[in-house]
């Protein structure tokens, strides 16, 4: 069994997780693993795309966050790189970057700067393209690609993200100066691991924000715009549609274009895109509507006051007289060739049959199907109990038979007789009650069961075979007229054990009133001679013969 690696990117609450399988179940490439208790992100497969962060109702799936390391750079200088979609989400956005000034940025540059040069290199390459071509700015469709779909990576035009293409130009400007890079991404965490020294989400920016104690201060700032050079026309890359819309610009670029959004759909779009032979420029997004819509943008508005609030900051910035950014005069080396990093799992046929067969799945009719485990098939499921990352008991109907198969095992070994019965039929008899009730026809058995029901507070004496039994009954009407149950406790151990005890009782109080009386007279002729009372003696013996008395020895 391959060895499988714990995401360092999202992480899980042991703690929190109810093993609800709602990650799994929205989980487009279904990297999570539950094992043993616990719910676990697998790094090999997981793209990043931050559905599980999203959905968990428990908050058991969160992501690294990297708040310290940014706190550690304050008061020393830095270089920042904003993503477009900043506008997007803060309310006061250019006050945000007048506070992050205070906090020792030296420099502060949109990172659609970087999205200038994959934009030129967009339009160079798809020229030479003759079939299909998709865009490679998000890393969580550059994950899904090399991880699950590597046969299609000659698909990707081989260009870096706007992020990295930044990382280049902030390295040749700045050289070892720490750097920043914020947006609402948490696949950037992996992306840029190793180039930008932190990178956060907007979402750890407030909570540093919340925590320094800043909020109060960024009210009483005025506005600052970001340095200079800027971008020509990238800005409205986290819109939808706004990579084709900057590559477009001044005419550059009229070719066919498609704008595939939504991480399921880009999904069922790979299955058959080796099937598309006509020439167009796929601008693919994880994120429904584009960066603006990303996992960790604010939750308390909505996509369309986002985009108006970004276009309000644009509108400002395109006003700025500053240097726009010329890509000539700084060439950067942007261009990537993309890996094969699928895993791959060897899972015998007859393995998968074995585990469908252990789950109560005998036959293809069996298999439901139905995901609620989280696994589009049963086969898929088996297939994943085979590699280790699931469970058999995930399988809600067969934990359903386990479960009835031990309850209906009990209910027939138990020593009380159960008796199920309508009107006048006998629906049920378990073991114990087939025993007792061997000679009994059904209709002697429902008028037992009926004298029991009226009057069910006491213990019942019943002769069976010729043998006296005691049976206590439990009695209760299933709903919806399902009939009536009746369990009979057997009580004739103990009620014997009492008897005997009530007879050795009755024995020694018998015992003890010859002793007594023996003794009477022997001391009526002791006192006759020596003259003295036995008025006390016998007062003893009297409160001694009371208590042993005093037991009730009637049933």
């Amino acid at each position: 069994m391959m060895q499988l690696t714990v995401s360092k990117y999202i992480l899980s609450d042991k703690a929190n997780c109810q093993y609800c399988y709602k990650c799994l179940r929205n989980c487009p490439v279904k990297s999570i693993s539950f094992k043993n208790n616990e719910s676990l992100v697998i790094e090999e497969e997981c793209v990043l795309c931050g559905t599980c962060v999203l959905t968990c109702p428990q908050s058991a799936k969160t992501y690294r966050k990297d708040s310290d390391k940014m706190i550690q750079l304050f008061g020393k200088p830095f270089v920042l790189s904003i993503a477009p979609s900043f506008y997007a989400h803060f309310e006061e956005p250019l006050k945000i970057l007048s506070l992050l000034r205070s906090l020792g940025a030296v420099y502060i540059s949109e990172t659609a700067v970087g999205a200038e040069y994959v934009t030129n290199e967009y339009l160079k390459l798809f020229q030479k393209r003759t079939g299909p071509a998709i865009t490679t700015s998000c890393p969580v469709v550059v994950s899904l690609i090399e991880k699950h779909y590597p046969e299609l990576k000659d698909y990707l035009l081989e260009l870096k993200s706007p992020a990295l293409a930044h990382y280049e130009f902030l390295n040749h400007m700045f050289g070892s100066i720490p750097k920043i890079f914020i947006s609402p991404c948490i696949a950037k965490k992996e992306e840029l691991d190793g180039k930008f020294d932190v990178v956060l989400t907007f979402e750890e920016l407030e909570g540093i924000i919340e925590k320094q104690g800043l909020k109060e201060k960024v009210s009483t700032l005025k506005e600052t715009f970001p340095d200079a050079p800027y971008p020509r026309r990238t800005r409205i890359y986290p819109e939808s549609g706004g990579i084709i819309r900057s590559a477009s610009f001044e005419g550059k670029h009229d070719s066919q274009s498609y704008i595939l959004e939504g991480i399921n759909n880009i999904i069922e779009f790979l299955n058959t895109l080796q099937s598309l032979e006509e020439k167009v420029l796929i601008e693919a997004s994880a994120c429904v509507g584009g960066c603006i819509n990303g996992p960790a943008m604010r939750k308390d508005d909505n996509i369309l006051q986002r985009r108006l609030r970004m276009r309000k900051i644009i509108s400002q910035l395109d006003k700025l007289e500053g240097k726009r950014i010329d890509t000539d005069s700084i060439p950067l080396q942007i261009h990537r060739t993309f890996k094969d990093r699928k895993v791959r799992y060897n899972v015998p046929d007859h393995l998968i049959s074995k585990i469908l067969e252990e789950m109560g799945k005998t036959d293809p009719v069996k298999e439901l199907n139905c995901t609620g485990c989280g696994y589009e098939t049963c086969r898929e499921k088996a297939r994943a109990v085979a590699i280790g990352k699931a469970e058999k008991e995930m399988c809600f109907e067969y934990l359903v038979e386990k479960v009835s198969s031990f309850s209906n095992l009990v209910v027939e070994e138990t020593p009380n007789a159960i008796i199920i019965y309508q009107d006048s039929d006998v629906l049920y008899l378990n073991n114990s009650a087939k025993s007792l009730f061997s000679d009994y026809s059904n209709e002697l058995i429902i008028d037992i069961c009926s004298k029991f029901k009226a009057d069910s507070s006491r213990i019942h004496e019943l002769y069976v075979k010729s043998r006296k039994v005691y049976l206590y009954p439990k009695v209760f009407d299933l709903p919806n007229n399902g009939g009536t149950v009746v369990l009979l406790v057997d009580m004739t151990e103990m009620m014997v054990q009492k008897e005997k005890m009530n007879e050795m009782r009755k024995k020694t109080i018998q015992k003890i009133e010859e002793v007594l009386n023996d003794q009477m007279k022997l001391a009526q002729d002791i006192a006759s001679l020596l003259g003295e009372s036995i008025a006390e003696t016998k007062s003893h013996f009297s409160e001694f013969k009371r208590f042993l008395g005093d037991e009730n020895v009637d049933m």
